[in-house]
């Protein structure tokens, strides 16, 4: 009886430096892939190519991408000239073809909030140059008021507000 436990507890001893052995072997196999790999860096999907190789000047222009979707500009004179309040007039607003957004501007005097233009839509690229305002003016010059509503290319909707100020000056 004596020999059947001491051979039971030599079994017990061989399983667990085998599993010991496994462990050990497992660990330093984790370890060393563990090592072995190149730092991958992570990058957002947004920066993803549609397709193609995801080298680094590919992820450099989708980044650039993203960045002028979300970057808005706009030129506009500060001043509108007319030659009499019911003539047309330059009034020159730009939409640049840099930006991704199309606009709508509408032009009201500062001193009653009255809208004296109102553009429609301005896509990328298109300009506005001479127009007529809705409101005849009396000669001189008044100081006005430009909101410009910057619209998703894609739904539409209104996504911003932005002003600047300009002068109508009536010259007849």
């Amino acid at each position: 009886m004596e020999q059947a436990n001491q051979t039971e507890t030599k079994d017990r001893r061989k399983w667990l430096l085998w599993l010991l052995l496994l462990a050990v072997l497992a660990g330093g196999l984790g370890y060393y892939f563990y090592q072995s790999k190149e730092a991958v860096p992570l990058i957002s999907a947004d920066l993803l190519p549609e397709s193609g190789d995801a080298t680094d000047q590919r992820l450099s222009e989708r980044a650039q991408e993203i960045a002028d979707a979300n970057y808005f500009t706009l030129q506009i004179n500060p001043e509108a000239i007319f030659e009499d309040g019911q003539s047309t007039g330059s009034i020159e607003i730009v939409n640049p073809g840099t930006n991704v957004y199309p606009i709508a501007v509408d032009i009201s005097l500062l001193s009653s909030g009255e809208v004296i233009y109102s553009s429609g839509a301005i896509y990328p690229n298109q300009f506005v140059e001479n127009v007529a305002l809705a409101t005849p003016l009396a000669k001189g010059k008044y100081p006005a008021k430009a909101t410009i509503n910057i619209y998703d290319p894609e739904s539409k909707e209104k996504q911003g507000v932005t002003e600047a100020e300009l002068t109508i000056i009536v010259k007849n």
